[in-house]
């Protein structure tokens, strides 16, 4: 017996891959790390616990990534190892637009509320913003704006025909 494939029609997944994030960790790490061995008073586990806690932070920066997915029936982004799973569901889908962003509308890097709505993104300044049923904003980030949204406009269309 064959097992059920579900159809997809476009996945993505980005990484945390700017220097400048692992330099912006590194440089007051490395600072703390020299000013408490420098100082005699400090005592050394202070450094040690510095230094895990840095080491824990890169692991999950490391391993967490975004994963963009378009199925028959939503859009699903997975923020694996920092946010639980968002689906999308065609149907909630009143709007949607690729669009260059400043950081000025997501907010930034990671999920969190911009003035573009709930966004999710973790490099580059393009996406897809979707305004939902419900009147709600999210903006999800991508390397490949114009390709997700024909994925969604293939999807809807299969759904509208099939």
């Amino acid at each position: 017996m064959l097992a059920f494939e579900p159809v997809t029609y476009f996945h993505e997944e980005q990484r945390f891959r700017e220097s400048w994030l692992w330099l912006a960790i590194a440089v007051p790490v490395g600072i703390a790390v020299w000013v408490l061995l420098a100082t005699p008073e400090a005592p050394r586990s202070a450094s040690i616990a510095v230094v895990l806690v840095a080491v824990a932070v890169c692991a999950l920066i490391a391993l967490a990534h975004l994963e963009t997915t378009v199925t028959a029936d939503a859009v699903v982004v997975r923020f694996h190892g920092l946010w639980p799973t968002r689906r999308i569901t065609l149907d909630d889908i009143a709007e949607y637009v690729p669009m260059r962003y400043t950081m000025w509308d997501s907010g930034g890097w990671g999920i969190h509320f911009g003035l573009a709505g709930l966004t999710y993104n973790v490099s580059g300044n393009d996406g897809v913003r979707f305004r939902l049923t419900r009147g709600n904003h999210v903006l999800v980030g991508t390397h490949h704006p114009a390709e997700l949204a024909a994925a969604i406009a293939t999807a809807m269309g299969a759904r509208r025909t099939g």
